[in-house]
């Protein structure tokens, strides 16, 4: 059983408010970061804005995991791409 759009958000946001309030990614985080990023990406009902901040985030989790760095440094970013999960959740919703 797959999950749905809306559960898919629910983890991004997840793992995502983990690493900011721990300042840190496991591999395992930043490849499920990957994973969803990815099946969110194919999804038709992802509207073309949203598109770009799951580009950020797949290309940030990449990165730290390439490079081993699994500190995150960037909570700003963190900070961003959760608040905009949340509205794309609540659109979503509606």
């Amino acid at each position: 059983m797959s999950i749905n759009y809306h559960h898919q958000l629910e983890v991004l946001n997840d793992i995502l408010e983990n690493q900011l309030t721990e300042h840190y990614g496991s591999h395992d985080e930043y490849h499920q970061l990957q994973s969803l990023v990815q099946s969110l990406g194919q999804n038709p009902d992802v509207p073309e804005d949203f598109k770009q901040t799951l580009a950020a985030i797949e290309q940030y989790a990449s990165q730290h995991d390439q490079e081993g760095n699994h500190s995150t440094q960037s909570s700003s970013e963190l900070t961003q791409w959760i608040q905009q999960i949340d509205q794309a959740t609540n659109q979503q919703l509606e």
